[in-house]
């Protein structure tokens, strides 16, 4: 969901001719599904995968937080409601991050 808030930043932004920043997103699942594949994952092969997506998620939170910075205090985000409501569920999912 952290990838489709980062499109719709883009999308939306003051900015467009400046680059999207660079999301994970086939990496991530490529990985993912590299561990839920497996019958029975060893202990330090479950920490390892569940670290590696945190990784990604704490990643694409300061993406979107450099992409916030651009809207002063007060403005609204642009983002649609649902897409907004999701991004305030992120955060706590990954609290280093803020």
């Amino acid at each position: 969901m952290s990838e489709r808030i980062i499109v719709e930043l883009h999308a939306k932004s003051n900015r467009p001719q400046k680059k999207k920043p660079r999301t994970y997103r086939e990496i991530a699942r490529k990985a993912y599904l590299s561990l839920v594949k497996l019958r029975r994952p060893s202990n330090r092969k479950r920490r390892a995968g569940i670290r590696q997506q945190l990784q990604f998620l704490q990643r694409n939170l300061n993406h979107i937080e450099a992409m916030l910075t651009e809207y002063p205090l007060g403005t609204p985000i642009p983002l649609p409601n649902w897409l907004l409501r999701r991004y305030w569920v992120l955060p706590p999912l990954y609290p280093a991050t803020i």
